[in-house]
């Protein structure tokens, strides 16, 4: 650690910034210039602690000052002082049993492993072509079945917000036996099916896309090596690196190359931006982006007004989760047309 200098123009910045962002920014400065420039070879969150601020305040002061980050802030400082001053110890103590005795870990080491992630799979899936051939598949079916299980039932539901917004006859199958069912008895043979099946495998995952391709419908797999056990039953196979730091697999590269996925059938789809545009223009007149609009009487009162075109106004209106997404209902999809 180095000792601390005089003033600088960069701690001068500094200072004026924290007094335009409020009482957060100053303390955070009076961390920042105890010590300094040393102060910088603290990791951000160790500053953050000490100052009882949030990665926002941070943020604001830095920007406030013109400054992008606080690498940037340490080579800054670093070139006024003529200083070589270290980079923030980023290391964390794994405290699983299992492990090591005191064994540690680096956080940059970690990101740089989800990095590879990305690159690798995104790279791979452009260089065999699995994408386009997928991308192709979901725009000449007839209709687009989505299913995950467990950890994967996240990654289905993202698709399948993707996919709904520039096709039609996309459905999100609920990991429950009845709603597999109901999606396996309404299935045609020119219908897709896209699943998510990674480590540990889904036992009803594999079922419904061995269903699937009984029946002779495609199956798309985004799934963490060849070898999977849905590959055997997979028309496509989009392998996904998942490997990770921690105990549980990676969904870095699985998000990534769904929605890849999702933009490479979007471009394809006749109607795409019609369909999106007016989806926008739906969302707003059902007052779906309401927050920070006044409340209204009704909102006080309690009452929920009925939305135009909701399920229980409409005979066969297609249920919908939580989130908008379609879902398949108990007595299965509407028929496509």
């Amino acid at each position: 650690m180095t000792g601390p200098l005089a003033p600088t123009p960069t701690l001068e910045l500094l200072r004026a910034a924290a007094a335009l962002c409020g009482p957060a920014a100053q303390r955070l400065f009076e961390v920042l210039a105890e010590g300094y420039p040393a102060s910088l070879e603290r990791r951000p969150g160790q500053l953050l602690r000490a100052a009882d601020a949030s990665a926002a305040d941070l943020d604001g002061l830095l920007a406030a000052a013109g400054v992008a980050s606080t690498d940037d802030l340490r080579l800054l400082a670093a070139r006024e002082s003529g200083l070589r001053l270290a980079e923030p110890d980023l290391r964390f103590t794994s405290r699983d049993p299992e492990s090591e005795p005191r064994e540690r870990s680096a956080l940059r080491r970690m990101i740089t492993a989800e990095e590879g992630n990305l690159r690798r799979t995104l790279a791979d899936l452009q260089a065999n072509g699995a994408l386009e051939l997928a991308a192709a598949v979901l725009l000449q079916a007839r209709r687009r079945w989505v299913l995950g299980d467990l950890k994967s039932a996240g990654y289905a539901s993202l698709l399948t917000s993707d996919l709904t917004s520039s096709m039609r006859d996309v459905f999100l199958v609920q990991p429950a036996t009845g709603a597999a069912v109901n999606a396996i008895s309404d299935a045609h043979p020119d219908d897709v099916l896209v699943v998510f099946s990674f480590r540990n495998y889904s036992r009803l995952t594999v079922d419904v896309a061995r269903e699937f391709h009984a029946l002779g419908a495609s199956v798309i797999a985004l799934t963490d090596s060849y070898t999977s056990p849905v590959c055997s039953f997979a028309s496509h196979v989009l392998a996904v690196d998942t490997r990770s730091e921690s105990p549980h697999h990676s969904p870095t590269a699985v998000a990534a190359a769904a929605h890849v996925l999702a933009a490479l059938a979007a471009a394809g789809a006749k109607g795409a931006a019609r369909r999106n545009r007016r989806r926008a223009e739906l969302f707003r007149s059902l007052d779906s982006y309401g927050l920070g609009r006044p409340t209204s009487l009704a909102d006080e009162a309690g009452a929920a007004p009925e939305l135009p075109g909701s399920a229980a106004g409409i005979p066969g209106a297609r249920a919908s989760d939580p989130s908008g997404l379609p879902v398949v209902p108990e007595g299965g999809p509407p028929p496509a047309r």
